[in-house]
């Protein structure tokens, strides 16, 4: 409202009063005008000190030449440049330059969207010029419309956000360290909310458990249903106590596949709790150790083996040493022959060492070992049989000393002391006995030997013909049978084997 004083009443005319009526008019619009102004600069005033505050950039630009007509002071610090720098000539272009030439395009396409009049919000990088250094950036776009709804300007707010996406990238190499730490090690990892029973395995814990990964849900009943019957109640007992008692839980238990394998696991793990002691998580680790304990199993046959076989061994070493010594007609006498049967069982013995717990000494390997003993003699021994008879290991010694006395009683007196004489040796497997067993036949032919008369020297006898006669009888049930043949010894051993891979016939 316009007012006017006068002292003394006055009439107005109406052309004053359209005067009034037009001043009064113009005065208000100055004043509107005024306030409008007023608000302006303190709207201005209050973005400036925002800008001045914020971490974060703070920028307008025109939206037809996208060149940038305002930057908040936290530019500088983030792009490295300072804002005269940035606002001067084709600062767009300029822009363009700053940004890692990976991230250009989808800049330039987030910023024509916002142009177009839709918002955007992207990632991307820029290089600073004063360090060179690598600042990530989030920026958030919008359009600025006048009064007709035309997008005159776009606006940005541009984030910082270098040092969570750093300590993400640190986060996600730890975490690929680590899934790649538990592929090598073959960890299973569980993860057990006990309140909700929600259970998180990791690919290892499906495959151990017989699973497919992703095939079923984890929960305490599908890692349950798949230990061993007889190790369930024990499994089960050891993860309840150790969670009413506070204590670490460790525990080697079986579990069956679907194929019906059975694979050892060893499992490690620790309940968390709440003030009140009700446990609220436990978070583990398995290993498959069927490798371990199956090899375990092999050593505990191992050493039960080399127990009996050392037992074995001294007592034949005890009873060579008794007869050889009741054989001997005095001390040098007996040193010779002993010495001779001892290397024959170090050659057994040696023979078996090479051996793995599964294999076998074939029979063979066994009568060539023997033979090599006896040098010079090779061309007048003839073999015939297959190979791949396989030995129990406990025939073997008793086996290879037999041969040893045939052996060295035909190379002192019979087949290979004589230009003369042969040695025939044949084996073959026979039809199995009444209890089912194979058997081996084995033939020992000597000839072309000029034999003695009876009485005159030991030919076949004494404490070689007592070991096949009498101990391979009673200590392997073999059949044998020695004679003193016109032109040398033969010898029949027909003695029940392990079962056996026949190849091919065997000569030397």
């Amino acid at each position: 409202m316009l007012g006017l004083n006068d002292s003394q009443v006055r009439h107005w005319t109406d052309a004053e009063a359209d005067l009034a009526r037009d001043v009064a008019e113009r005065t208000w619009a100055a004043v509107e005008h005024a306030r409008a102004e007023q608000a302006l600069r303190e709207s201005e005033e209050r973005l400036r000190q925002f800008g001045a505050a914020s971490q974060d950039v703070l920028w307008i630009r025109d939206s037809e030449t996208l060149q940038w007509q305002y930057l908040t002071p936290a530019f500088e610090t983030i792009y490295g440049l300072s804002r005269e720098e940035a606002l001067s000539g084709n600062n767009y272009r300029s822009w363009l330059e700053l940004v890692v030439p990976e991230d250009r395009e989808k800049a330039t396409a987030s910023i024509r969207k916002v142009r177009d009049g839709e918002h955007a919000t992207f990632e991307y990088r820029v290089r600073r010029p004063s360090d060179g250094e690598i600042r990530w950036l989030r920026n958030t776009d919008f359009p600025i419309v006048d009064a007709t709804g035309k997008v005159t300007m776009v606006g940005g707010i541009g984030q910082d956000i270098t040092l969570p996406k750093l300590a993400g990238e640190r986060i996600e190499r730890s975490e690929e360290r680590l899934r790649s730490a538990v592929e090598v090690g073959k960890l299973g990892l569980w993860d057990w909310n006990v309140r909700t029973g929600e259970i998180h395995w990791s690919d290892e814990h499906f495959r151990m458990e017989g699973y497919a990964v992703g095939e079923v849900t984890p929960s305490y009943d599908t890692w349950a249903a798949r230990i061993h019957p007889d190790d369930r109640a024990t499994t089960e007992g050891a993860l309840y106590r150790a969670m009413e008692r506070h204590e670490e839980y460790v525990r080697e238990f079986r579990v069956i596949h679907p194929d019906h394998s059975v694979h050892w696991l060893f499992g490690r793990g620790r309940f968390f709790y709440d003030d009140d002691g009700t446990p609220l998580r436990m978070i583990g680790a398995m290993t498959d150790i069927t490798e371990r304990r199956e090899w375990e199993e092999r050593q505990k046959i191992l050493v039960a083996e080399l127990q009996h076989r050392t037992r074995n061994l001294m007592g034949i070493v005890r009873s060579t040493a008794d007869r050889t010594g009741e054989a001997s007609v005095d001390l040098a006498d007996f040193r010779g022959r002993f010495a001779d049967r001892l290397d024959a069982l170090a050659r057994v013995q040696s023979l078996l060492s090479r051996l793995s717990d599964t294999d076998r000494v074939a029979f063979d390997e066994l009568m060539r070992t023997e033979l090599s003993a006896m040098d010079g003699a090779a061309d007048r021994v003839t073999l015939d049989g297959p190979n791949g008879i396989r030995l129990r290991s406990s025939m073997v010694q008793m086996l290879a000393m037999a041969f040893h006395e045939l052996a060295t009683n035909a190379v002192k007196y019979g087949a290979l002391s004589q230009s003369g004489g042969r040695l025939a040796i044949s084996w073959q497997m026979i039809e199995p006995d009444r209890r089912g067993r194979p058997r081996l036949h084995i033939d020992w032919r000597e000839s072309g030997v000029t034999m003695p008369p009876a009485g005159t020297a030991p030919q076949g006898g004494g404490q070689g013909r007592e070991l096949i006669e009498q101990a391979l009888p009673y200590q392997l049930d073999a059949k044998t049978r020695f004679e003193l043949g016109p032109d040398g010894v033969h010898c029949t051993i027909t003695v029940p084997v392990s079962a056996s891979n026949v190849t091919e016939p065997a000569h030397v």
